[in-house]
């Protein structure tokens, strides 16, 4: 089990310099957003109401398609934001795929756990297991309010780069039967 490929490069090579820089502003605002098997698919709010948003991920150039007047002519600023919001937020894309963490096997596996599963959720889980976020702080070398803070922008959406790396330091801990 893994999570489609798409690169910023991807998106480069089909986007104008000008609709990737104005997809920017779109990012984490998409919703009822899902992935089904190579296409994501998500809803945004834009000037003329609200536009359904696709992306084939798996075809060369991408495949896109989004009901704005842009769409009809070029690459435009809805589907590259739908692109980089999964690039950035992966987690957003609901899926019916699932792995339990007892059965990951590869590091594919462990990556799309990593990108599928919210860091609250591991943080509940270590305070049920008695590990506070104060514990986790000293254990991992990141201030209260930086966790604070990325727990916040997860609330939002938005990505921070050590993320993924709290996220593991969540799983040893909770792997591990520690004493506390």
């Amino acid at each position: 089990m893994k999570l489609l490929k798409l690169t910023e490069d991807q998106l480069r090579n089909i986007c104008t310099p000008i609709n990737l820089q104005r997809a920017e502003n779109y990012v984490g605002k998409f919703f009822d957003c899902k992935i089904q098997d190579n296409i994501i698919v998500g809803k945004i709010k834009g000037n003329h109401g609200v536009y359904n948003v696709s992306l084939k991920i798996d075809s060369d150039p991408l495949e896109y398609s989004c009901e704005c007047k842009t769409s009809k002519e070029m690459f435009c600023k809805h589907a590259a934001a739908l692109g980089l919001t999964y690039i950035y937020t992966p987690w957003v894309f609901e899926t019916d795929e699932k792995i339990e963490r007892d059965s990951i096997k590869t590091l594919d596996e462990l990556s799309f756990y990593l990108k599928t599963t919210k860091l609250k959720t591991l943080i509940d889980e270590l305070r049920k297991k008695g590990v506070g976020v104060a514990k986790l702080s000293d254990l991992i070398g990141v201030s209260l309010q930086q966790i604070a803070a990325i727990l916040k922008d997860e609330e939002k959406d938005k990505y921070h780069v050590l993320t993924d790396s709290i996220k593991l330091a969540c799983l040893y801990i909770l792997e591990k039967d520690f004493e506390v």
